[in-house]
Order: C-alpha cells, then structure tokens, then sequence
C-alpha cells in the first residue's frame, strides 16, 4: 500500500484502520444509547470536551482513543506540510461520528430512509474517512486547503467509499439481517414493494459498483487534476483493498479468510526462481543456450 519510508504514512493507516472498526462496533453493537449520543457530544465538542461527563468507562476509552490519535497524528502531519491541518483530522471523525449517530438513530424509531439517503450516509459510515484522507498529507505533495474543498477530491472519496460500501453490503446482507441493521440491498427489496428478490438485488447492485470503480479509475488517471497523482492512486488502491476483502465474501471479518495472504506477504519467506538468487552462477546456461 505504502513503500516503507513512508513509516509515519503506514502508522496512520494502520492505527486509524483499527480505531475505525473499534469505533464502527461500537456503534454497531457495543455501545448503549446513552454511551453512542455521549460519545457523540464528545467529538462535536472536541477541545471543550473537559465540560462533559463520560457516561461509561467505555466511551472514556474510545473517545480518548479517538482523541490522542488524532492530535498526536495532526501535530506531525501540520509540521509535514507547513501548515495547521489537525482541525480537517477533526472535522473527518466529526462527520464519521455524526453519521454514525443518524444510522443509530434510524434503527431505534424504525425509520427506513430511501437508498439514495442510506447511500448518501453510508459513504461516510464506511469510515474510509479516517483512514484515506489523513494519510494524503503524509506521502510527499502539499495538499492545500483549497485542494481538499475542490470537487475532485469530494468525488475521488464518494467513487472509492461507495464501491467499497455496496461491495460491502453485498457479502454481508445476511449478518446485517440479523442484527437489525439496514443496508443496500435490503433497501432495494422493500422499496420494490415486493417485485424484486434478494438474488435480483444483489445482482442489480453490481451495474453500481462497475460504474463507480470505472469512474474512479478515470480519475485517478485524469493527466489535467487538482488533486497530485500519487495522492490520487491512494484512492485506488483502496478500492482495490475493498475488492480484496468482499468481492467474493466477507473476509474482513473472518479470521481465517486472507490468512494465506497475509502470511505470503509477511511471514513466508519470498520464494525467487532460480534464476534471480544472488550469486547462483549461471554461466552453464548460456553455454546450454549457446549450443
């Protein structure tokens, strides 16, 4: 994903990829009510947060999860570009935070919202926010302020988190069933007022997310762009980390799924063909050539 001298870079991704799935859960299953709407008045209240009482051991946990990273990830990033940039790692997780709340909220009064809302949400709530976005300032380009309100960079977000999103949905329909939680494709089969199967949905959405990768792609190689290419390739390989965890199931959340890769990558030893190994003398195969 990232080359290692981008050690800081790696470190966000790595920790903000974590702290999203706490925080994701959280909102999911672990927390109650109270602690979801306190934790939520945390984050809006952020360096006045002093003034509010945690409601349990467990929002004090994340929120500080939550805010240590943040400051502590900010105060390298503004010394990286010059500039004072802690307050748009904020504003990420505020709108994360938020819109986590709505979805709360939409499950406890049994509101059903339409998929153009679930989606307009939803792209948010898949918290690649958090992830994405802080580690742009870290890989070599200035990003201004005015680069990070242009269109483009709204639109390469929107393309990557909605592909990841319905990629998402797709594979885990059935465990959000039971859960309680809406999603896509759920959306799709009570919207049709009954004409249209939970197969036929999932099929229906794929037109979606072929689109948003072709998009996204076309961007990403876009030669006349706001955005640094090497900025917008993060993006893309997002994506295509999103491809590798739901594109045929849920691996994300199986322990068992991409252990083979991981173990590829990190734990076996790289396994060169004879020809590459250092030292090897291979000068009788050029003399078998030459004969």
């Amino acid at each position: 994903m990232l080359p290692g001298e981008l050690s800081d870079a790696r470190i966000l991704w790595a920790k903000n990829g974590a702290l999203t799935t706490v925080v994701d859960d959280f909102f999911d299953v672990g927390g109650s009510k109270k602690e979801l709407e306190n934790l939520t008045t945390l984050v809006e209240m952020w360096d006045k947060h002093e003034e509010i009482q945690y409601y349990s051991e467990h929002v004090e946990i994340v929120f500080s999860a939550i805010y240590n990273s943040v400051n502590q990830l900010g105060a390298k990033a503004s010394a990286v570009q010059g500039r004072n940039v802690t307050k748009h790692f904020v504003d990420i997780w505020q709108d994360l935070i938020r819109n986590m709340m709505t979805e709360v909220e939409w499950r406890e009064t049994g509101y059903i919202p339409t998929p153009e809302e679930y989606m307009e949400n939803a792209v948010v709530t898949f918290a690649l926010g958090p992830i994405v976005l802080p580690a742009l300032y870290f890989i070599g380009p200035k990003i201004t302020e005015y680069t990070v309100r242009d269109t483009e960079y709204n639109e390469l977000f929107r393309l990557m988190s909605t592909c990841g999103r319905l990629l998402n949905d797709v594979q885990t329909y059935e465990r959000e069933y039971i859960d309680g939680k809406i999603n896509s494709v759920s959306l799709l089969v009570h919207h049709s007022g009954g004409s249209m199967t939970i197969p036929e949905a999932r099929k229906e959405l794929q037109e979606p997310i072929d689109t948003c990768r072709r998009d996204l792609l076309r961007l990403v190689l876009k030669e006349d762009s706001v955005m640094p290419r090497l900025c917008k390739e993060l993006f893309w390989k997002m994506c295509k980390t999103c491809y590798f965890f739901y594109y045929q199931g849920d691996a994300f959340s199986s322990p068992e799924e991409k252990v083979g890769a991981v173990d590829a990558v990190i734990h076996e030893p790289l396994q060169l063909p004879l020809d590459l190994r250092p030292g090897l003398d291979l000068s009788y195969l050029h003399e078998r050539k030459n004969d």
